[in-house]
C-alpha cells in the first residue's frame, strides 16, 4: 500500500500564493470501458516495423498524431480507433509502438528527430516544474503556452552509452519546428555510435514534467544492438534466429467509452474499476486517492491554482487494460520450439510479476543491457518500468502441443513494496491486469539451414564472464528516496544526496545544485537508500552498472522545507547517518540480475549499492523510472567531468569576447588548468582534447554554459608525455592551444 512517513504533511509556510485561475474544465464522455467484460486474446500480436540500422546510415524520425486500432469495441463488437502519438520515417506513417532500430555495435547511428505533433490531447498540469520558455512566471500563462499548441518533446536512448549532446536531457526540449526549446538543448539530430554490447535498449520521450503524458499518447520503440557474439549464438543455433525473436512493450492503460485514452487528473473523472472477482467491485479513482485522500483539497494554495479541482498531476497511475505492442491482451501462435522475447515494461508506475499459467520455467538470458554469462531458470520475473528482461520460453513440451499458454501477472494493482503476492499484497484482477497474452502452440515446426531449434539451456556459455568493476574512489555516494510535500499538500517523491555539512542525506529537487560529479573515467559506488514506503525503480543514464547487493535498514526521518521549483515552500525530508542501521545481512541480486543493468529496484526500507564507470563527459540525469514520479520531481542532473565554473555576475558583465587561454601550468603533469570565457548566455561550448597526429583522446566539455569567466581542469593521467592540442569551438567561434604533458 502506498506509505507516507510522518513528516509528509504540508507546510504551512508558502511564501507564494498563485492568483485564481480559471482553468477550463474537460468535459468527458459518460464513464470508461469496461476491461472485465472486454474480448480477451482475439487479436494477432503485432510485430513492430524494423529499420535495419545495422551498416549505420541516417535516419529521420518523425513524432506525429495518427488514429490506430488497439484492438478496443464497443458493447455491439463495433472497433473503437484510439487518438495516439508515434513515431515513424514519415510523419503521415507513425505507429504506437515506434520501429525498432536494429542497430550494430560500434557502428554509429544518426538519427534526426522532428516534431510534428498537434496540441496535447491529455490534460496538462502547468503547475510542475515542466519544460516551457523560462519567461514565463505563472501557471496561466504555462497552461496559455500548452493550450496554443505548443508541445515539448526529446528523444532519450534508455540504456544507450550516449555523447551528452544525444543523451535525450530532459531540458533539451524543443516544440515543433524548434520554435522554441530548453536549456540544455543543443541539436535534434543525435549520434548513437553504439560503443557497448548487444543489448535490448528502448527510445521515449524525456521532456521535462511531461515525460508521462508523452510516453502514454505513445512516444516509446524499441532499439536493438547486436554485436559479434550474440550474432555467433544465433548462427550456431544456440540462441533462436531472428525470425523467433519478438520484442514485447507491456503497458496499462485506460479508456473512455469512446475509445480514447484516459489519464486521470480532474475531480469529475469516472472511476477506474478493478474488479477481483468478489461480489462488489473494488473501485479506484485516483484523484480521489491522492487529492481528497491526502487532505490536498483543504489546502488554500491548491484551491487558489485549482479551483475546479484540476488537471493536477497525481502520484501514480494504474490503468485496467493490458496493451501490449500497442493491442490488447494479444495472442501469437507459435510453433512447437523455443522463442526468444525481449520484453520491456513500459507502463507508468506498474511493477509485474510474470508467469505463465501452468507454473513452467522458462529461461532468462538477458538483462537491461547484454547477455548474462549463463542462462538462469525462472518460474516468476519481477520486472518494474524502464527494465528489460531477454527470456526464451520453450514450446515444444509435449503436454502443451495444440494448446494455448497465457502470460500472467501476479504483482499488485497499486504500488508496489515487494513480498509475496497473495499474502504481502493482492495481486493483479485475475480477470483483466492479472492476464497479459496468450501463445497458442499451433503453428507446424520448420526446421531448415537457417532455422535450427535453438539449443539454449542452463549450462550454455552466452558469453565471457562479467568481471567485478572495481572502485575508484574512497567512499561510495550517498543518495536517497524521499517522500514529502509540494506547495500544494500534493505527495512528492524526491532524490536525495547526503550533505556534508550537515552529515545527513537530504531531500533535493531538480534545481538544486549538482551533488553529483563524478571524475571521467571514475568508477563509483552508488548506495542508495530508500525512506519511502514503496519500491522505486532506479535509472542512470550513459552508464551499464552492475549491482553490487541490497540491504535492510531502519532509519528516522525528520521533515525540512523543500523549495519548490517556484520559490514558495513544501515539505521534504532528511535523515542523519548516525540514524541509519543496517537490520539484516547484505543480499546478493538474484541471479538472473547479474548482468549488466541501468535501472534496478530499491525496496523500500532497504539500501540498494550499484558500481558503475562513468566515461562520457558532460551533463546526464538519474531519477526513479516511474513516469509520475520523475515528472513531480524524483529527477536529479548530474555531471561526469570538470563542470564549467560559474563566473560571478560582474565578472559575466565584464566579458565582451571569446577567449581561450593558454593552459597553466605548461609543461605539465599529470594535471593542467585551461580557462576560457564567454560572453553569451547559453553558448553551446565543446573543449576537446587532439595528440599530435590530430587524434581526439578527450571531451572536457559538450554542453551549454553560462555567459562569463570558465576555469576546467584536464587530467592527463592516461595519456603519454607529448605534445598535445586543446581546441574550443563556441558558436562561430574556434580557437586552438598547444600543451606539453611531461612524465
Amino acid at each position: 500500500m502506498r506509505f507516507c512517513f510522518p513528516f509528509c504533511k504540508f507546510h504551512s509556510v508558502v511564501l507564494l500564493l498563485f492568483l485564481l485561475i480559471p482553468f477550463q474544465q474537460n468535459s468527458f464522455p459518460q464513464g470508461l470501458l469496461n476491461p472485465t467484460t472486454h474480448p480477451k486474446f482475439v487479436n494477432p500480436l503485432p510485430i513492430p516495423a524494423q529499420l535495419n540500422a545495422t551498416n549505420g546510415g541516417k535516419f529521420n524520425m518523425h513524432m506525429a498524431q495518427t488514429q490506430q486500432w488497439l484492438g478496443l469495441v464497443d458493447g455491439t463488437g463495433t472497433p473503437l480507433m484510439t487518438t495516439v502519438w508515434g513515431y515513424g520515417l514519415k510523419k503521415n506513417a507513425v505507429t504506437y509502438p515506434g520501429p525498432t532500430f536494429v542497430a550494430s555495435k560500434n557502428v554509429p547511428v544518426y538519427v534526426t528527430w522532428f516534431n510534428d505533433l498537434p496540441g496535447h490531447f491529455l490534460p496538462v498540469d502547468p503547475s510542475l516544474h515542466m519544460a516551457h520558455p523560462e519567461n514565463l512566471m505563472s501557471p496561466e500563462e504555462v497552461a496559455a503556452w500548452y493550450a496554443a499548441g505548443n508541445v515539448p518533446t526529446v528523444a532519450h536512448l534508455h540504456g544507450g552509452h550516449t555523447e551528452s549532446a544525444s543523451d535525450g536531457l530532459p531540458e533539451a526540449w524543443f516544440t515543433q519546428h524548434s520554435k522554441d526549446v530548453g536549456r540544455y538543448f543543443v541539436k535534434t539530430n543525435y549520434v548513437y555510435d553504439n560503443s557497448q554490447e548487444a543489448a535490448t535498449l528502448w527510445y521515449h520521450d524525456h521532456a521535462l514534467g511531461i515525460t508521462r503524458l508523452n510516453v502514454y499518447a505513445g512516444l516509446a520503440g524499441f532499439y536493438l544492438l547486436d554485436d559479434n557474439n550474440e550474432s555467433m549464438l544465433r548462427t550456431t543455433g544456440v540462441l533462436p534466429a531472428q525470425k523467433h525473436t519478438i520484442e514485447i512493450v507491456i503497458q496499462d492503460k485506460s479508456f473512455y467509452n469512446n475509445g480514447q485514452l484516459f489519464w486521470p487528473a480532474n475531480p469529475n473523472e469516472p472511476s477506474v474499476f478493478f474488479d477481483h472477482g468478489g461480489i462488489e467491485p473494488d473501485e479506484w479513482n485516483a484523484w480521489q486517492d491522492f487529492i481528497v485522500g491526502e487532505s490536498v483539497d483543504t489546502n488554500q494554495t491548491f484551491n487558489l491554482v485549482f479551483p475546479n479541482g484540476g488537471p493536477t498531476a497525481l502520484a501514480e497511475f494504474f490503468g485496467d487494460f493490458i496493451v501490449v505492442n500497442g493491442m490488447l491482451w494479444p495472442y501469437l501462435d507459435v510453433e512447437p520450439r523455443p522463442y526468444r522475447f525481449r520484453l520491456l515494461n513500459g507502463s507508468d508506475s506498474r511493477f509485474y510479476i510474470l508467469k505463465l499459467d501452468d507454473g513452467s520455467d522458462f529461461l532468462q538470458i538477458g538483462t537491461d543491457d547484454g547477455l548474462l554469462p549463463s542462462p538462469v531458470s525462472i518460474n516468476e520475473l519481477i520486472i518494474a518500468p524502464g527494465e528489460r528482461a531477454d527470456i526464451v520460453v520453450d514450446f515444444s513440451k509435449e503436454v502443451w502441443a495444440g494448446k494455448s499458454i497465457k502470460l500472467l501477472n501476479i504483482g499488485p494493482d497499486e504500488p508496489y513494496g515487494g513480498g509475496t503476492p497473495g499474502v504481502d499484497f493482492d495481486s493483479a484482477d485475475p480477470l483483466t491486469t492479472g492476464q497479459i497474452m496468450q501463445f497458442n502452440v499451433v503453428k507446424p515446426l520448420k526446421v531448415t539451414r537457417g532455422l535450427p531449434v535453438a539449443t539454449v539451456n542452463e549450462s550454455s556459455e552466452l558469453r565471457t564472464t562479467i568481471v567485478p568493476l572495481v572502485s575508484t574512489t574512497t567512499t561510495p555516494r550517498r543518495l536517497g528516496l524521499f517522500e514529502g510535500n509540494d506547495e500544494y499538500g500534493r505527495l512528492q517523491p524526491m532524490l536525495g544526496a547526503f550533505i556534508p555539512s550537515s552529515n545527513s542525506i537530504e531531500s533535493l529537487t531538480w534545481d538544486d545544485a549538482i551533488t553529483e560529479n563524478p571524475a571521467l573515467n571514475a568508477v563509483e559506488e552508488w548506495e542508495v537508500y530508500n525512506f519511502t514506503g514503496d519500491a522505486h525503480p532506479v535509472h542512470l543514464h550513459l552508464v551499464a552498472f552492475q549491482i553490487i547487493n541490497r540491504q535492510p535498514i531502519s532509519f528516522d526521518i525528520s521533515e525540512k522545507d523543500q523549495v519548490q521549483h517556484n520559490d514558495s515552500i513544501g515539505v521534504g525530508g532528511i535523515v542523519a547517518l548516525s540514524d541509519i542501521t543496517t537490520t539484516g545481512p547484505a543480499e546478493d541480486p538474484a541471479l538472473n540480475e547479474m548482468g549488466w543493468k541501468d535501472t534496478f529496484i530499491v525496496p523500500p526500507g532497504y539500501v540498494g549499492r550499484v558500481i558503475a564507470k562513468f566515461d562520457k563527459p558532460g551533463r546526464y540525469v538519474w531519477h526513479c523510472h516511474i513516469l509520475s514520479h520523475e515528472d513531480h520531481e524524483m529527477m536529479r542532473p548530474y555531471h561526469v567531468g570538470a563542470m564549467p565554473k560559474l563566473a560571478p555576475e560582474n565578472e559575466i558583465a565584464s566579458v565582451k569576447d571569446f577567449r581561450l587561454s593558454q593552459n597553466y601550468p605548461n609543461p605539465f603533469n599529470p594535471s593542467t588548468v585551461i580557462n576560457f570565457s564567454i560572453p553569451a548566455e547559453n553558448t553551446l561550448v565543446s573543449l576537446k582534447i587532439y595528440n599530435s597526429i590530430g587524434q581526439e583522446v578527450g571531451t572536457l566539455i559538450n554542453q551549454i554554459v553560462p555567459a562569463g569567466n570558465h576555469e576546467v581542469r584536464f587530467d592527463a593521467t592516461g595519456l603519454s608525455s607529448g605534445v598535445y592540442f586543446y581546441t574550443l569551438t563556441a558558436g562561430n567561434f574556434v580557437d586552438s592551444k598547444k600543451m606539453i604533458v611531461l612524465k
